[in-house]
């Protein structure tokens, strides 16, 4: 029955089904595949691109964390010298030199903190930044 001819549908296969059909059939399963293959790529691309920036995210936030406590820390055991020395002042003028040089001290702390914690935020957002960008 293979190769058989009908007048007006062509040539059939064992199956019966003329052999421009079955063409046409493999063609659109071949195209269905490849699109299927292209989509789950892409799929792939985003989920590893989607891992590094949460990767990068969290680092980021450990890093601004880490600086975090380390300004609360600085601050508080600042302010705990402070207190003492202020316990042991002698007169008003010198607890007076003393809330100066602190206060001065403290601006100078929570500037500097403040940039730090400022310059891992902008690390973390370049780092983000280049992990969104395609490669090659």
């Amino acid at each position: 029955m293979v190769g058989k001819q009908g007048s007006t549908i062509g040539t059939t296969n064992a199956a019966g089904v003329p052999e421009n059909v079955r063409q046409a059939a493999e063609t659109t399963l071949a195209q269905a595949k490849q699109a299927v293959d292209q989509y789950l790529h892409q799929v792939n691309n985003l989920q590893e691109k989607a891992e590094a920036s949460v990767q990068v995210v969290q680092s980021g936030a450990r890093d601004i964390n880490r600086n975090m406590l380390a300004a609360a820390e600085a601050n508080i055991n600042a302010t705990f010298d402070f207190a003492q020395q202020l316990v042991q002042a002698k007169d008003p003028q010198e607890m007076f030199a003393l809330q100066q040089r602190f206060l001065q001290q403290q601006f100078e702390r929570v500037r500097t903190q403040a940039q730090e914690v400022g310059g891992a935020a902008a690390r973390t957002a370049a780092d983000l930044g280049s992990t969104a960008r395609p490669k090659g």
